[in-house]
């Protein structure tokens, strides 16, 4: 959920914030800019995703481990390279 947050519904509601600032700040009145604002929070939601994630960080032929119990310790879940299919 904390994610879900912090990458889309943040990013999103940016726009909607300034806006609402700016408004409540020089007084204006009129009618609200719905499509620029959701154009520009999309906008932040797809610039936080792109400058954000990793690809680098597991290749796309790696195979997803989950964390065991392994002599009274945890062993944390990690990408493990794949097998290869001609062997």
């Amino acid at each position: 959920m904390f994610r879900i947050l912090f990458s889309v519904l943040l990013p999103f509601s940016i726009p909607f914030l300034i806006y609402g600032v700016k408004r409540r700040f020089a007084k204006t009145a009129g009618a609200y800019p719905l499509k620029p604002l959701i154009a520009a929070g999309l906008g932040c939601v797809f610039a936080f995703l792109f400058f954000f994630s990793k690809p680098e960080k597991a290749p796309a032929d790696s195979v997803y481990t989950p964390p065991k119990f392994v002599n009274g310790q945890i062993v944390p879940a990690h990408m493990d390279q794949a097998p290869d299919a001609s062997e």
